[in-house]
């Protein structure tokens, strides 16, 4: 709260270096202990093969999580375009209402001053945040 913008942008950082640190951590303990646990029971000296080293399992791991991470990332993105697509009709019902049903709103009069408006703020925010969604 008290550096502002800033704060946002280092909390995010101190979060990717945590997430990346656990999961090299997880690789690192499942790697190392399986590639243990191998060498023992296959009677060979740690390190030595390559199925004795670290890597190996570290790659079969990943390629195991890779599906069901990529599985669940799909289904994260399915719900976040449903949100989207839900605030996107949200959005486009309150413009409608701030444009034609609010009683507030009151159109100019027609005259030789319609093409060079004067500035009528709820217009032009009205109309400013419709243009900037539809630009996106």
């Amino acid at each position: 709260m008290l550096i502002g913008r800033k704060s946002v942008f280092i909390s995010a950082v101190i979060l990717i270096v945590n997430a990346l640190g656990l999961c090299m951590v997880y690789f690192i303990v499942f790697g190392d202990t399986t590639s243990q646990l191998v060498a023992t029971l296959s009677g060979t000296v740690w390190k030595d093969n390559f199925y004795t080293q670290r890597f190996f399992y570290d790659l079969i791991l990943g390629a195991v999580l890779l599906p069901v991470i990529l599985k669940k990332e799909l289904a994260e993105l399915a719900w976040v375009s449903y949100v989207l697509f839900v605030c996107l009709g949200i959005f486009v019902v309150l413009n409608f209402y701030i444009l034609v049903i609010d009683p507030r709103f009151e159109p100019p009069e027609i005259t030789s001053e319609v093409l060079v408006p004067k500035a009528r703020w709820s217009t032009i925010s009205s109309l400013a945040v419709t243009l900037l969604a539809f630009s996106y």
